[in-house]
């Protein structure tokens, strides 16, 4: 006959089932950071991806076309007959439209028109409202976590390299806008001798050493002066008052300037509130760009490191904060320690938070005449 304590069946204690808990919350708690880590691996490969076709597209276009496209299209008569006085113009992404398999985008652009009629407030007040509301995939990096631009437009996570410190030399660059000498064409804002269009014989710097695109966050949340430097959760998308006025153009073989104004930036203090009266728009037009007073829709420089807050320049006549050229306009990115840039010659490389900032702005120009290592950065 069976012994009756040993025929019955026996269950955990409740000492054992803690214990089984507490081993499978510790595995869980091992295994997330690398699924995650796993799926933001995925998500950086494809930004990659992603700028890496952008530079393939450029380069498409430069042998169609002998130079790379123009950071902005030039205001036509057309625009000019409207009244504009402003005008939101078509920029460099059109441009690459038909080299990314985008063709009917592009056929669908108005090249007389630019963008906004003055009706900047509404999408259905706008020209070419059916490209401008469209979204590429291949614009926009998936480690992005927002969908909510300011303005609720098409968006776009890739923006052009302008150029290094602008108090060292503006629009030295790989995508600038052309020159206000042609026949019935003008562009606003500030030029100078290294706008126009090029090729790769005026990369003098080296197409492996010039960078020619890069990411940035897309802007959203409350505007400039509502913020401050410790309170605004995307610091690269808006510009801080620094409260010095450096000129332009002041040479680059004298970087003092540009060393001066990044040491002044990076000691505001938290309290520092954003400039302007206007919400961040990085991405945000992702058909339009502005060549005086909205860099940061569509463009950025080398001078303020990546991910590091922007700065205003008070040399700056802009009042709403959405960029000038001689602003210190930071790219940004959600990917850890740093941001995928495309170059010249096609490559895509990671830059660390942490580059050193004259290699930094080294690479930012096409013709300064630097020496860049290739393990510098």
């Amino acid at each position: 006959m069976r012994d009756e304590a040993s025929s019955r069946r026996r269950g955990f204690t409740l000492i054992e089932l803690l214990v089984v808990i507490a081993i499978i919350a510790v595995l869980i708690a091992l295994l997330l950071p690398a699924v995650q880590s796993a799926r933001e691996a995925a998500r950086r490969a494809q930004c990659v991806n992603n700028l890496k076709q952008l530079g393939l597209a450029a380069h498409n276009y430069l042998s169609q076309q002998n130079c790379f496209p123009p950071l902005v299209q030039n205001m036509s008569n057309a625009e000019t007959l409207i009244g504009q006085s402003d005008p939101w113009v078509i920029d460099w992404t059109a441009s690459l439209l038909p080299n990314m398999e985008q063709t009917p985008l592009y056929n669908a652009l108005n090249f007389m028109m630019g963008v906004n009629d003055g009706q900047i407030t509404t999408l259905g007040g706008a020209s070419n409202s059916t490209v401008l509301a469209t979204k590429v995939g291949n614009l926009m990096c998936p480690s992005e976590d927002s969908n909510s631009p300011t303005n609720a437009w098409g968006w776009k996570n890739y923006v052009a390299n302008i150029g290094g410190p602008p108090v060292s030399m503006t629009w030295s660059g790989a995508l600038v806008p052309m020159r206000s000498d042609g026949a019935g064409t003008t562009t606003t804002g500030y030029v100078n001798g290294n706008c126009g269009t090029f090729g790769l014989q005026a990369m003098t710097d080296g197409s492996s050493n010039t960078a020619l695109f890069c990411e940035t966050l897309i802007g959203t949340g409350p505007v400039g002066n509502a913020v401050t430097i410790s309170t605004a959760r995307r610091k690269p998308t808006y510009l801080f008052t620094v409260g010095q006025s450096s000129v332009v153009d002041q040479g680059p073989t004298n970087p003092q300037a540009a060393m001066q104004f990044i040491s002044a930036c990076r000691a505001l203090p938290g309290t520092t509130p954003g400039f302007g009266n206007l919400a961040p728009a990085n991405g945000n037009f992702w058909i339009s760009g502005n060549a005086n007073a909205a860099l940061m829709w569509d463009s950025y420089n080398h001078w303020q490191a990546p991910n590091a807050q922007g700065c205003d320049n008070g040399a700056d006549g802009n009042t709403g904060a959405w960029g000038s050229y001689s602003d210190a306009m930071p790219p940004s990115s959600n990917h850890s320690g740093g941001v995928n840039a495309a170059f010249c010659d096609g490559s895509v490389k990671f830059i660390k938070n942490t580059v050193d900032l004259p290699t930094w702005w080294a690479i930012g120009t096409r013709n300064g005449g630097e020496v860049v290592s290739s393990d510098a950065f």
